[in-house]
């Protein structure tokens, strides 16, 4: 027959605790409350029963993609309580911890403002690549006034592409402006867009 002896205990780091207690004690000041509820939205936790407790066991899951955890002053730990880990998880923890000799809560808010940090560098540079990208794909719209004996003679000079039915179609798709224009304005005008394009490729 197996016995589990509760009552055998395992001293970790200084302290006595039951072997099968997965309970950690961890304090929170306002600052340390502030990186969790941002990871709360980062990682849309919201809603859960526990979202507090959730949100600290993924971190701890998610410590290994830091390549530094930096240990901020955090003021006054006011937010009293307990996360509960698997015993495995609370065990590489506690271990982890003894190696880098910080108190295990010490380790765990330094993860939990490590990863915080991390997202939302991460986030400002996502952010500054696409104003990149707009940047760089950013159109410059080019107009020009034709008066009447102008516009006459580029009608008659691109007669037939202004004949093109598919171009008409296109013309007729687009929303046409309210300022007088005919189909034809319109039409001569991609035209002469199409034209410039043509030169400036070359």
């Amino acid at each position: 027959m197996k016995i589990n002896n509760m009552n055998v205990l395992e001293k970790v780091q200084g302290f006595v605790r039951p072997p099968e207690e997965n309970l950690l004690g961890i304090s929170l000041s306002y600052q340390d409350v502030y990186a969790l509820n941002s990871l709360i939205r980062r990682w849309n936790i919201n809603g859960k029963t526990d979202p507090y407790g959730e949100t600290i066991r993924k971190a701890i899951d998610e410590r290994h993609v830091l390549k530094e955890v930096t240990l901020s002053k955090t003021g006054r730990h006011i937010n009293q309580g307990t996360v509960w880990l698997e015993k495995d998880v609370r065990k590489a923890l506690l271990k982890e911890a003894n190696k880098l000799g910080l108190e295990p809560a010490d380790y765990i808010r330094g993860i939990i403002y490590s990863l915080n940090q991390k997202l939302a560098h991460e986030e400002v540079a996502e952010r500054e690549r696409q104003n990149q990208r707009r940047h760089d794909d950013r159109k410059i719209p080019v107009q020009i006034t034709l008066d009447k004996e102008l516009r006459e003679k580029l009608y008659n000079r691109f007669e037939k592409e202004l004949k093109d039915k598919e171009l008409r179609k296109n013309v007729n798709r687009k929303t046409s402006p309210k300022n007088g224009t005919t189909v034809e304005d319109r039409m001569l005008q991609e035209v002469l867009n199409n034209h410039l394009l043509e030169y400036l490729n070359k």
